[in-house]
């Protein structure tokens, strides 16, 4: 729920591995140095790609003393690389020891884990199955170490969640989304179980005329932010199970109201919408005493529910959302969804490039500036 100006380019195209290898052991899924896919997400559509989430978990390579060098996502019927990540832009790999968090006291991990969103561009046949390769490097033996496995078919069968927008007026940003990167990379590994609340969440703040700033004055107050105070709205129908609104909100990018007592308490003054067919829409940092709801009641696609604020673990006013299958930020499975509608008016940084376009059902890329009916 923070780093929120995280906005990168898109992922390179693949490369190979150049120069020469002296030896080479080639290990394969049926080795026990195993590479295997255990969470294979419903894909999902942006403005420009094919989205096909998933995580592998893995040997702790480093115990065997090898170091990774690089990772490829193969077709796996022809063996062509699809993508290929190399050392300084690897996914965020989870090993032991895990940060201590005296909140959540996390598991000692025997394995490694990461996540990837294959981009498959539109247009473009996407593979009907998908296996993992990772170049390791022997440097004691002076050999690389070629481990492959991760075989998986993607669940093209299976649509995406479909939303309204909890948002509405014009340049909007939603980010932290449609990235190996910040929201999606995170797990939390709790009690033997892996939670992926925040997996396909975004962040969203409002940008000014040149689409360029999110603020306008003094950043350590809240009021600078194009975004504060705006109206949120109920993505789909529902059912409030969970609200709460008496935290005090941070000033501006202080942090200057961190004092939390419970893993909730990082969303700040918060909402979960039951929207039905086991999936909650979960809101978090709204503003004190905004709420125009409360628990119990039952809400429809629209309707205002409270105002965006810099409650909790915030870096600046905006409104962190994401659709799990259980009404817990943290320890449930994210699920991946799609806007109805928007029009893209432009890009981060060049108000110049914008001709309106209007997506429907789909999710956006990283720089995207948008306006909402």
């Amino acid at each position: 729920m923070k780093n929120l100006i995280y906005i990168i380019a898109l992922l390179s195209l693949p490369m190979l591995l150049s120069g020469c290898r002296k030896k080479e052991t080639v290990y394969t899924a049926e080795n026990p140095l195993i590479i295997e896919v255990i969470i294979n997400d419903t894909p999902f559509k942006t403005d420009q790609f094919l989205r096909i989430p998933f995580t592998l978990k893995t040997f702790e390579w480093k115990k065997k003393g090898l170091s990774l060098r690089q990772i490829n996502v193969l077709d796996d019927a022809t063996k062509t690389v699809l993508v290929t990540y190399n050392t300084g832009d690897f996914p965020k790999i989870y090993q032991d020891p895990l940060p201590v968090n005296n909140l959540m006291p996390y598991d000692k991990l025997y394995n490694y884990y990461f996540s990837i969103q294959l981009p498959v561009p539109l247009g473009k046949t996407p593979p009907q199955r998908i296996s993992n390769r990772l170049v390791l490097r022997d440097t004691v033996n002076n050999k690389d170490v070629i481990l492959e496995g991760g075989v998986f078919t993607p669940k093209y069968n299976e649509t995406p969640l479909v939303i309204a927008s909890p948002v509405k007026g014009t340049k909007w940003m939603f980010f932290n989304q449609s990235t190996n990167d910040y929201h999606f990379y995170t797990i939390i590994f709790i009690g033997g179980k892996l939670g992926t609340g925040e997996r396909f969440a975004f962040d969203n703040m409002q940008v000014d005329d040149n689409f360029d700033k999110f603020y306008a004055g003094d950043p350590a107050k809240n009021s600078s932010y194009f975004c504060y105070r705006d109206t949120l709205y109920a993505v789909a129908d529902g059912t409030v199970v969970a609200c709460s609104d008496t935290m005090t909100e941070n000033d501006g990018n202080t942090h200057n109201h961190l004092n939390f007592k419970a893993p909730v308490d990082y969303a700040g003054n918060h909402i979960i919408l039951d929207i039905g067919n086991g999936r909650y829409a979960m809101y978090a940092h709204c503003v004190t005493g905004s709420f125009m709801i409360k628990t119990g009641d039952k809400v429809k696609e629209g309707q205002p529910l409270a105002l965006l604020g810099n409650s909790g673990n915030s870096d600046a006013p905006h409104l962190h959302f994401e659709v799990g299958d259980a009404p817990d930020f943290f320890m449930c499975n994210g699920l991946p969804f799609v806007l109805k509608k928007f029009t893209r008016i432009g890009e981060y940084q060049d108000p110049y490039n914008n001709t309106p376009v209007t997506y429907y059902n789909v999710m956006n890329e990283q720089k995207m500036v948008m306006s909402f009916e």
